[in-house]
This record gives structure tokens, C-alpha cells and sequence, in this order.
């Protein structure tokens, strides 16, 4: 029971609730930075002219200033003369609007290799209270256009490392630290985004009874932002508007699972459930254009429900064993709700519009394959894959490989 317990850490917390968590969680803080690049004409022609409407209506008087305040709108007003609405001037400057809720959780299953109580530490299965996890993580998302949203390509990687405790038989704690950056390039030249996020979670694995385990994790993360926003209006405005700002997420999750054999495969049907919510903080963007623009406090949360299974098989060998594993499951967003988002530009503060996101795609599915390679002197290597799919607006896939020590 012990090697039992030590090694379906590993593979709990490292498959379940790190690197697709992370690249989605990305994925939907990148998505937020989506809504205020511009889209081209074709594809954000609405929001277009929402954002060429807005700028005019200021400049022909129609939205004033709020008592007290002052605007000094001249120059942006002779510049953005040629983009007025219905002067025949393609805009590419608005809001565009990308779904801010786009990404969701995507935690994999109980990826859990089984170590027989029989087993001994020549035959793979180490026995000792404290794991040392070091993990390297990859991926990649690929967000499709709209006509509200932009699309983006973005590229992940991380470092993990992490140190756990079995203090009984049935039950394990442990924390770990990473770091991921993440760097977005949207469509269209449109613009980019660098993101980098750090994240401390605690997590812990239950067993209630040999056939049954049960996960848990907490965290907490900060998140950095440097943007870039390409701009054109009219003939005359064109530039780069630059932002950066910084974000916090809280998230939780448990999942269960139950663990039988087919013969001599390892058969264990799971539920997950994730939760995180991002707390953005506002910020104004830079250039020289006069229409670079001002974002307000946003949060954004997603909670996510899975169910699926895994399937392993061990082969023993005199410096361990080797454990390949194939799981998918089915995954449903409780939230990640449509909704309006409000900005206005730095020089007209308290005058501003609202643009719209896409409904997320709510049901989506998570296919992957792994192996484990248990070495006698306690050493575990192992890496997996895994993609999503099925979702009409965001595709992505993650790998993940590293070692857990146990002493």
C-alpha cells in the first residue's frame, strides 16, 4: 500500500492538475488580451464599427464629458477625421472582441500506476515517506477567429517542482512551485501577448479503501501581462499601444477514482471537479496614437466537470517496471458565460462602450497516453500527452515529462 500510495501521487497531481490546467488557464487570461486586438475587416466588421461609431460620436459632441471632468480631444479628432463612420475607411483599431472566458480548466483523470503489495523495491516499487518531483512542461493552443473574437496562437512552458509526504499508509500531502510563460501571437499581425504566471498548490491523495482514491489540490498564482496592440484608424492614426498589468487566481479541485483490473490491465473510471477564478487588475495602455485605451477590474471564473477513464498495464524488468497508459474523458463549463465588456479610452475617462464575447464552447473532450518508468533505485521518469478536442473555438495539447525521487 505504500508504494501504492507514493507513486499514485505522482501521477495524480502531475497528470491531473498541472500542465493542460495551466496551458488553459492560460489560454483563457490570453483570450481576455484577445478582445482588445483589432480583427480584420472581414471578421470584425461589427465590431469595427462599433469602435469607429464610438470615436465619432465623441468627436462630433454626441458623448460628452461627465461633469468635472475635462477632455482635450483635438488632435485625436483632426487624425481620426477619415475613419468617422460612413466616410468609406476601413478601421482596424477596435475592440474586436475575444471571449475572455474562452480557456477552461482541462485537468486530465487519475492517471494512476498501480505497485501490487507484493511488490518489493527491486521490482520497481520504492517505499519511502517523502517525493521529490522536478517536471518540465510544453504545449500549445490555437484559438479560432470569429466574428467577435480574435484568433491567437500561443506556446507554453514551465517548470514544476514539488515535494510530498505520506504520513500514512492511505494519505499524502504535499506542495509545489512553478513557474510557465506563455507567448501569444494573434492573427493578422494584429499583436501579442507575454504572459508569465506563478503558482503555489497544495495538494493531497485519500485512500479510503484500496480500490478507491481520492485528490485534492488548492493554489494560488499571480500572473504578469505585457501586451502589444497593433492600431490603425483611418489614414492618419496608426502605431502600437503597449499595456502590461498583473492578475491573481485561486483555484481548487477534487477528483476520485476507482481502481480495478481486466486481466492484466489496470481499468480506473474518474470524475474531476475544477474551479478557478482570475481577479484582472485594470490598467491604461501607452503610445502615441490618442486611442489607446483604459481597462477596468475584471474577473473571469471557470468551473469545470470530468468523467472518463484510464487504462495502464505493467511490465516488469530487473531495473524496474514500465507502466504505458491511455485516458480520455469528457469535460462540461458550468460557466465561462458570454457576456459585455466594458473599456474607453484614456483621454475620454468615464465615457466608454461595451463589446461582446462568444458563448464558450461548453462540452469538449481530452484524449492522452503516458508511460512510467519505475526504476528499482526509488527513481520515477515518466511523460505524458494530451490533447483537447471537440471544441469549436479552442484546440490545444500539452506534454509533460520529469522524475519523482523518493527517499
Amino acid at each position: 500500500m505504500k508504494s501504492y500510495i507514493q507513486h499514485n501521487i505522482v501521477q495524480q497531481f502531475f497528470a491531473a492538475h498541472r500542465t493542460t490546467y495551466l496551458l488553459s488557464a492560460l489560454s483563457l487570461l490570453t483570450a481576455f488580451f484577445a478582445i482588445f486586438i483589432p480583427l480584420p475587416a472581414s471578421a470584425g466588421a461589427i465590431s469595427n464599427s462599433q469602435f469607429q461609431q464610438y470615436v465619432t460620436d465623441i468627436c462630433l459632441g454626441n458623448i460628452t464629458a461627465p461633469p468635472g471632468v475635462t477632455w482635450n480631444t483635438t488632435t485625436m479628432c483632426t487624425n481620426a477625421t477619415p475613419g468617422y463612420a460612413g466616410g468609406g475607411v476601413t478601421v482596424s483599431t477596435n475592440l474586436g472582441t475575444a471571449d475572455a472566458n474562452t480557456g477552461t480548466t482541462t485537468p486530465k483523470g487519475n492517471e494512476v500506476h498501480e505497485c501490487l503489495d507484493d511488490f518489493n523495491q527491486e521490482d520497481g516499487c520504492a517505499t519511502g515517506g517523502w517525493g521529490l518531483l522536478v517536471s518540465a512542461q510544453f504545449g500549445r493552443s490555437t484559438r479560432t477567429e470569429t466574428e467577435l473574437e480574435n484568433g491567437f496562437q500561443s506556446d507554453l512552458r514551465g517548470l514544476l517542482v514539488g515535494m510530498d509526504y505520506r504520513f500514512t499508509d492511505n494519505f499524502i500531502l504535499g506542495a509545489a512551485v512553478s513557474r510557465t510563460q506563455d507567448e501569444a501571437t494573434f492573427v493578422n499581425s494584429a499583436g501579442s501577448l507575454k504572459t508569465s504566471n506563478s503558482i503555489l498548490t497544495m495538494y493531497s491523495t485519500w485512500l479510503p479503501s484500496e480500490k478507491i482514491s481520492v485528490d485534492g489540490y488548492l493554489g494560488y498564482g499571480i500572473v504578469n501581462f505585457d501586451s502589444q496592440r497593433k492600431i490603425v484608424f483611418g489614414t492618419l492614426i496608426s502605431g502600437t499601444a503597449s499595456g502590461s498589468t498583473l492578475a491573481r487566481q485561486a483555484m481548487a479541485g477534487i477528483s476520485t477514482a476507482y481502481h480495478s483490473k481486466l486481466g492484466n490491465v489496470s481499468v480506473s473510471p474518474f470524475i474531476n471537479l475544477d474551479y478557478i477564478k482570475t481577479d484582472i487588475k485594470g490598467y491604461n495602455e501607452t503610445g502615441t496614437t490618442l486611442l489607446e485605451l483604459h481597462y477596468g477590474d475584471r474577473s473571469t471564473i471557470s468551473s469545470t466537470a470530468s468523467l472518463g477513464a484510464r487504462l495502464s498495464q505493467s511490465y516488469p524488468f530487473k531495473w524496474g517496471s514500465l507502466s504505458p497508459s491511455l485516458h480520455g474523458a469528457g469535460v462540461h463549463e458550468f460557466q465561462n458565460n458570454a457576456n459585455q465588456i466594458y473599456s474607453e479610452l484614456v483621454i475620454t475617462p468615464g465615457a466608454g462602450i461595451f463589446v461582446a464575447t462568444d458563448e464558450p464552447d461548453r462540452d469538449y473532450f481530452l484524449s492522452g497516453l503516458g508511460v512510467t518508468a519505475a526504476l528499482n533505485s526509488g527513481t520515477q521518469l515518466f511523460l505524458n500527452y494530451e490533447r483537447r478536442s471537440g471544441d469549436s473555438l479552442l484546440d490545444s495539447w500539452a506534454v509533460s515529462l520529469g522524475l519523482l525521487k523518493e527517499f
